[in-house]
């Protein structure tokens, strides 16, 4: 019945010349102060909760410092969770219901992590959730539009097109930063659970010899998931590039601490929401826009 359905419906369609845009889906976010993505989502039927959507995570997280108190969650197993800081165990709930607007997903696995008080979200939205769609980051409406290919997309030729690679299942494009008048290019992953700009691991920071090339702001100290510390210098690096886009007096940490990761470096909201993005996860393409 359905290819039935379809046929005619296609002839329809070639009969009276109507130009046929296919299906999309609008999901609304709002732009936390701290440049992360928040949507709506509901665990197991529960009321509406506050949740990330994380480019840079490869599953769904419940935090549970928030969450032990609205949800009835069973933590049956146990995974190996890699932060930026390198790995760490976590408990695991499988078999949820987890549903954002209309998009709805059965028997999938919560990661259960304790973040800190400070942190107001009570999970986190990985892209798998959404990877069968081009899946559209629109700063200006503050809206992910799900698109099922490239022909819902209509100013689609006004993004430039940037070749992605999915590292460690999450996704990382080239970004340059400058060295006086050099360039040095390396990957950072596209990471809208980042609340920072950008984050340049040990690795790289000795590869290239960035550590004494700026004027030292101050050293901070960050956590990942993993209660791991490690040390960075802030500093402002005058010219990057992302893509054929220049991006001046840009604020970045340096990471001073070998870590036990292969993570280069992580591109931030605070980056991330001056451009709309365009993911294709499945096809480790990307596009991008600046906002003017």
């Amino acid at each position: 019945m359905y290819m039935k359905t379809r046929f005619k419906l296609v002839l329809l369609i070639c009969c009276f010349s109507i130009s046929f845009v296919e299906a999309q889906d609008t999901i609304p976010f709002t732009l936390g102060n701290d440049y992360r993505i928040y949507i709506k989502a509901t665990i197991n039927d529960s009321e509406p909760l506050d949740f990330i959507f994380d480019t840079g995570a490869n599953a769904m997280v419940v935090n549970t410092s928030k969450t032990d108190s609205k949800l009835n969650l069973e933590f049956d197993g146990s995974t190996e969770n890699t932060g930026a800081n390198g790995v760490s165990n976590q408990k695991v709930s499988s078999l949820n219901k987890i549903q954002v607007g209309k998009f709805l997903r059965k028997n999938e696995e919560l990661i259960g992590i304790a973040y800190p008080n400070s942190y107001v979200f009570d999970g986190v939205i990985g892209y798998p959730f959404f990877e069968d769609y081009l899946v559209e980051i629109n700063y200006e409406l503050q809206k992910l539009i799900l698109h099922q290919s490239k022909k819902s997309i209509q100013d689609i030729d006004s993004y430039e097109k940037l070749k992605m690679t999915m590292t460690g299942e999450v996704p990382f494009i080239d970004f340059t930063v400058f060295k006086g008048e050099k360039g040095v290019e390396f990957p950072a992953m596209i990471d809208t659970g980042f609340n920072g700009t950008l984050i340049v691991y040990h690795n790289i920071v000795s590869k290239f010899d960035l550590a004494d090339q700026y004027e030292i702001k101050r050293i901070s100290q960050s956590s990942g998931t993993d209660g791991n510390v490690i040390e960075s210098s802030q500093v402002i690096i005058p010219k990057a590039m992302l893509g054929n886009n220049i991006i001046e007096n840009l604020d970045v940490n340096l990471n001073l601490t070998p870590a036990s990761t292969d993570f280069t470096a992580i591109l931030g909201g605070t980056v991330l929401k001056e451009f709309n993005w365009i993911i294709s996860f499945k096809n480790s393409i990307v596009y991008v826009k600046p906002i003017i």
